[in-house]
């Protein structure tokens, strides 16, 4: 007696093709610039919050280096922006 072939519950995976490997290069590429995109604005967001800290209130809380230079540049510009309408 011949036995019979067992028939699989698991979906038939679709063949691999060269639209389907360019959509899964395009939706990787995607995700990865949309993860860019919100660490960026993460990053704004914090350094915008830490903006009115000083320095040293910073490094006493452990701020990243990167938040300090963030902070410090915003300040500049807040400071050059104020100062150039004192001078006209």
């Amino acid at each position: 007696m011949e036995s019979q072939g067992i028939l699989s519950s698991a979906p038939a995976a679709r063949p691999a093709n060269a639209i389907t490997i360019g959509m899964d290069f395009l939706r990787q590429a995607w995700a990865a610039w949309w993860c860019a995109l919100l660490t960026r604005r993460a990053r704004r967001r914090t350094a915008t919050a830490l903006r009115d800290l000083d320095e040293h209130v910073l490094r006493d809380i452990g701020a990243p280096d990167w938040a300090l230079r963030e902070s410090e540049a915003l300040r500049q510009m807040d400071y050059n922006r104020r100062a150039h309408w004192l001078w006209t």
